[in-house]
């Protein structure tokens, strides 16, 4: 039976459900084992910092956040051995690398950019006989994943994104269109009893004002014939504040928390308001559900909600006040949301079962004799600074 090892980051909450999702994909074909890289290998500030320290970021100092994102955007990508990411990978190296030789995996599949700079910065040291496989989770290509070009292929929403990522250094035969990996339980949509049905997620609770939302999407609907599903997650403050409300809305709401049934919710919704993070637009696209974005948004997901309203599958709002007119714009006219439904469902793209197949089909490793640097952490230091001269050699 092959090993596969899944290395994820918790940075919000579309990572670690991605690995969760290849880990049903594989079901019992494989022994399969999901590790968070940070959490499992470097010091507690790197895992705070990429966990509750983006929440923070994302929440309270957006501006600063979005500027720092556009600023490593337009990094040069030959500057890829000294990133600004190469700090926290290198934290987990020695860590990491005693994890693949106790567990000794057939294949690694990545579902963040620091798990792929990790190993592509260990085989710059050594060669890894396991397969690597990494997956984008947005539609954009995030700063630093031209520091992860060490892996033998990574998954990709379409085929738009394959000459971003030449740019960024990958070689065209690394790159797999096959869209982001989804639940399959997405897919399709439930039985519809007539009332139109409004589903405002609150996601991971990253939000500034999400309660401003869902109060002006009542305003809009009191009166008429509508109903409105709230997830809260584990924001328990925000399920609180609404449950006390809610009776006093003129709509009926169904106040829900945390859900491991968001599927079952989504089939039941005509028109999600929402965030726009890379895992959560491919499962709306996946059920095609019409979506209203807030543009309050860290800058990855302002690119994802570009993509969406290029496309024609999402249209936005820009403040709270604003999204009554967009909503009941929406609802009054059934045409606009049947045809984002199915701009959506054509853009819907899952590559769970092909990643997962490629995971399983890839030939077994022999680590047989494999031993590695006794001090990978300052073999990797020494091989990124070795890469990084001859790179600035070069351009000059």
């Amino acid at each position: 039976m092959k090993k596969i090892l899944i290395l994820t980051v918790t940075a919000g909450n579309a990572h670690n459900a991605c690995a969760q999702t290849m880990r049903r994909a594989i079901g019992q074909r494989a022994e399969v084992e999901i590790v968070d890289l940070f959490k499992a290998f470097s010091p507690r500030r790197y895992a705070w910092f990429s966990g509750r320290g983006y929440e923070l970021a994302v929440e309270k100092l957006l501006p600063v956040y979005n500027l720092f994102y556009e600023h490593y955007r337009r990094a040069d990508p030959r500057k890829r051995y000294r990133s600004a990411t190469q700090r926290a990978c290198l934290s987990a190296v020695a860590g990491l690398m005693q994890k693949l030789k106790e567990f000794r995996p057939d294949a690694v599949f990545c579902t963040h950019y620091n798990c792929a700079v990790a190993l592509t910065d260990l085989r710059l040291v050594c060669p890894l006989p396991c397969f690597i496989v990494s997956a984008c989770l947005d539609y954009t290509l995030s700063p630093f994943w031209e520091s992860a070009i060490g892996v033998d292929r990574m998954v990709i929403p379409s085929e738009q994104f394959i000459a971003p990522c030449l740019e960024r250094g990958y070689r065209a035969e690394q790159l797999l269109p096959y869209g982001l990996p989804v639940d399959v339980r997405f897919v399709g949509r439930g039985e519809r009893d007539g009332i139109p049905t409004v589903l405002i997620l609150f996601g991971g609770g990253t939000w500034g004002g999400v309660e401003k939302l869902f109060r002006a999407a009542v305003r809009a609907l009191k009166g008429k014939r509508a109903r409105v599903i709230v997830i809260n997650g584990k924001n328990a403050k925000s399920f609180r504040n609404i449950e006390r409300i809610k009776e006093r809305c003129g709509v009926p709401v169904e106040n829900v928390g945390y859900t491991d049934n968001l599927p079952g919710y989504f089939a039941r919704a005509d028109v999600v308001i929402n965030k726009c993070g890379g895992g959560n637009a491919a499962e709306m696209l996946a059920a095609g559900l019409p979506m209203l974005i807030w543009e309050r948004l860290p800058a990855q997901e302002k690119y994802n909600l570009r993509y969406l309203k290029e496309n024609g599958a999402a249209r936005s709002f820009k403040r709270p006040k604003s999204l009554g007119r967009e909503l009941l714009s929406l609802l009054d006219d059934g045409a606009a949301r049947e045809e984002m439904a199915e701009r959506a469902r054509g853009l819907a793209r899952s590559g769970t079962e092909k990643t997962a197949e490629l995971l399983l089909s890839v030939p077994s490793a022999d680590w047989t004799g494999f031993e590695g640097d006794p001090d990978i952490k300052k073999a990797c230091k020494r091989a990124l600074s070795k890469m990084d001269r001859a790179q600035r050699g070069a351009k000059e």
